[in-house]
């Protein structure tokens, strides 16, 4: 009996003391939920402006220069200039696309206004320190470009290894199989081996045997996508109208009829037959002859009233006169590639 309370006492002993039951560790948080957290704007350096200035006219910018990024986190940058009219003055909106490298996560965007300037506003903004994009800055950025690539080009032929052939010195051969083909002490070896001669093919123990068979490192290439334009010519426009020469106007033209009218024949004076007495006696008076003669006149009866019409003439008159528009025609990238 008093084992079997001793027995009943351990029991309990050992339940109530049994060691808890471990609890389930909480679970982590979804790995995708702490990437979102990640300010991917962060990692990107070169995109703290909100605002550019453009001069108008001015294209083949290269709007992702001097944008960097962390590769680890982010995977490209993109940009779209396609609300961007390059010949038109106004304020305009360019969109800057932050892809992560994590699928799962969004993109997050970075819009920056774009400002396109008359060449007199742009020189104003330059002297109050404002940096200012012109074709010649962008000529200048392409110059660079292209230093450097050829900096890089050259550094690539330099590591290229020699196309000559290094073996004109060689006193030894390499045997394969059962043959041997090489005046050192191989021969007759039935492995593939080297020889024992001095052969000066073989890399220096000194230095890389891979040094200049490897590219140089560059990095991946982001496309800068540039709005392209194609000139479209637009033809005048006009109408052909009638225009006034000569106003509508009305003429009196006289009526003439001959009669026979009565002269003095010593002073030429036309005669009636109320004058013709006491003219030729003044005549005769002052000792001169007094007589007469007829002749026919012409004399207006009256007048005839012709109407003249208006006169009209033919004249080109133009609407709208020539002029090339620049039409969107798509995107380029430096690197040849279209959209």
């Amino acid at each position: 009996m008093k084992n079997i309370k001793i027995c009943l006492l351990i029991g309990a002993l050992l339940c109530g003391c049994a060691a808890p039951t471990p609890e389930k560790p909480e679970k982590s948080e979804d790995k995708t939920t702490q990437k979102q957290e990640i300010n991917l704007e962060k990692n990107v350096k070169g995109l703290e402006l909100d605002k550019l200035y453009m001069e108008v006219k001015t294209k083949g910018n290269d709007f992702l220069k001097g944008i960097t990024y962390d590769k680890k986190v982010v995977k490209e940058v993109l940009v779209d200039t396609s609300n961007v009219n390059y010949e038109k003055e106004g304020t305009y909106e360019i969109v800057y696309t932050i892809v992560p490298v994590d699928s799962k996560m969004d993109s997050v965007e970075k819009k920056v206004q774009i400002e396109v300037v008359s060449p007199e506003k742009a020189e104003e903004l330059k002297k109050e320190g404002h940096d200012v994009i012109t074709n010649e800055t962008v000529n200048e950025d392409k110059k660079q470009e292209e230093s450097v690539k050829k900096e890089e080009e050259s550094k690539g032929e330099e590591q290229k290894p020699s196309t000559g052939n290094s073996n004109s010195e060689t006193t030894g051969s390499v045997s394969s199989g059962n043959n041997s083909t090489g005046s050192g002490n191989n021969a007759g070896n039935n492995g593939s081996s080297t020889n024992t001669g001095s052969n000066t093919s073989k890399p220096s123990t000194g230095g890389n045997s891979n040094q200049g068979s490897q590219k140089p490192n560059t990095p991946s290439h982001t496309h800068n996508w540039v709005q392209q334009y194609t000139t479209v010519h637009h033809p005048e426009k006009g109408h052909n109208e009638q225009y006034v020469i000569k106003e509508a106007w009305t003429e009196s033209v006289p009526i003439y009829e001959t009669v026979m009218k009565t002269f003095c024949g010593t002073c030429g004076a036309e005669l009636t037959l109320e004058t013709a007495g006491s003219h030729e006696e003044k005549h005769m008076l002052n000792g001169e002859n007094a007589s007469r003669y007829e002749k026919p006149v012409q004399v207006i009866k009256g007048y005839e009233t012709i109407n003249h019409q208006a006169e009209y003439g033919t004249r080109y008159v133009v609407d709208q006169a020539a002029y090339d528009e620049q039409v969107p025609a798509g995107f380029k990238c430096s690197c040849g590639a279209t959209k």
